[in-house]
């Protein structure tokens, strides 16, 4: 904010002390809504059933049997695992008979096609242990590994195989063991929580699908949340400089040409063992661009915040180039009409030097402005800090 101490101030030195306040406020401006929307935050979801725990699996130790429990979106659900630990690994074996009451998963939403069983860390990290698959409606055994130590698991519905983070529907979860078993595994005080770039799905209940295989719609739903997510949502590339989002959308051409195969492979023959093997492919495809699109995994969207923080200093400093030469002209100005005039002998007074721009406290009042200012602020931080890590 400006104030006049002895006279107006010149325009240059009032834009001089303008700057600070309008570069902050020109580069949050440069941030447009697509740019926003386009960073997903990292969520939290916490599961507050009863007796959840965390485990740890001594080395080497013999194998223990851990019970999970339906949450209130699969009261009946059950699942049996076998854990047995061995050198660099965790041995995970659900046997035949040992899932129960799972029902299919786009009961939960329209977005739900398969569950996934993840190993989470203490930290709240989750892993991506595999698919529970059906055959008939009926979950067939697994045998799955993971190189945690510690952690607890569960059953989350989701919308393809290879998603590498968890949806918020859990429908399963690792509850505490009988503390009278020999083999029992060392329990950790902790909350059951995880991290989530994918907190936003459709929950409304779906419908089966007769006669197309699982797979095929896995992979037709990769692709249509891929397509629809960060920097793919778009056709054209925001930053073509950016080699990480060249190969994101690569990433998704090449899901829809394995999903046009799959597609075609099933219209020639349904039950080609080629319609599945393509459509996984694809949705592995999808779900690698998704990840990479919205942040879950890679750099891309830290790339583009660079990119735009780089491109801002740059169209700053012209401005500011610019409003240095505006000044000079107006001193130059003011400088000339402040020359002392003779009107038959007598001497004009000099003439009052120009005003200075009244745009600081019109600036300064504005709420909008200063919240702009501040979420730029958090920009700034979360960038150095990510580069710190």
């Amino acid at each position: 904010m400006l104030h006049k101490t002895g006279g107006s101030a010149s325009p240059s030195k009032a834009w001089a002390r303008l700057n600070p306040l309008m570069l902050l406020i020109m580069a949050s401006a440069m941030v447009s809504p697509a740019d926003a929307q386009q960073t997903v935050p990292l969520r939290v979801i916490e599961v507050k059933e009863p007796e959840g725990e965390i485990l740890s699996y001594r080395h080497l130790a013999p194998s223990t049997e851990i019970h999970m429990r339906g949450t209130r979106l699969a009261p009946k659900a059950q699942i049996h695992v076998k854990i047995g630990s061995r050198p660099g690994f965790v041995e995970l074996d659900i046997n035949r008979g040992g899932i129960t009451g799972l029902e299919p998963a786009h009961k939960l939403g329209k977005d739900f096609l398969t569950y996934v069983l993840w190993a989470v860390s203490v930290d709240g990290k989750a892993s991506n242990l595999g698919e529970i698959t059906f055959e008939n409606e009926r979950p067939i055994p697994v045998n799955l590994t993971t190189p945690y130590q510690t952690f607890w698991l569960m059953v989350t519905a989701e919308p393809n195989y290879a998603v590498v983070d968890p949806s918020a529907q859990v429908v399963l979860y690792s509850v505490k063991q009988n503390s009278k078993s020999e083999n029992a595994a060392l329990p950790i005080r902790g909350d059951l929580h995880f991290f989530t770039h994918y907190a936003e799905y459709e929950t409304a209940p779906g419908s089966a699908v007769a006669g197309i295989p699982n797979q095929l719609l896995q992979a037709r739903k990769a692709v249509e949340l891929a397509a629809k997510s960060g920097v793919l949502a778009g056709d054209a590339k925001r930053n073509a400089n950016v080699k990480e989002e060249t190969y994101t959308r690569e990433a998704l051409q090449q899901a829809r040409t394995f999903l046009a195969r799959s597609e075609a492979a099933y219209v020639k023959d349904p039950k080609d063992q080629a319609v599945v093997q393509f459509a996984r492919t694809s949705a592995q495809s999808a779900e690698n661009a998704r990840a990479l699109a919205m942040g879950a995994v890679g750099g891309l969207v830290m790339r583009q915040l660079e990119n735009d923080l780089t491109q801002a200093r740059i169209d700053l400093a012209r401005a500011r180039n610019e409003l240095a030469k505006l000044g000079t002209v107006e001193a130059g100005r003011a400088t000339t009409s402040a020359a002392p005039t003779k009107v038959e002998g007598v001497e004009a007074a000099p003439a009052a030097p120009p005003e200075a721009p009244a745009m600081a406290p019109a600036l300064v009042k504005q709420p909008a402005l200063w919240f702009a200012v501040a979420g730029w602020a958090v920009a700034f931080v979360l960038l150095f800090r990510r580069r710190s890590i």
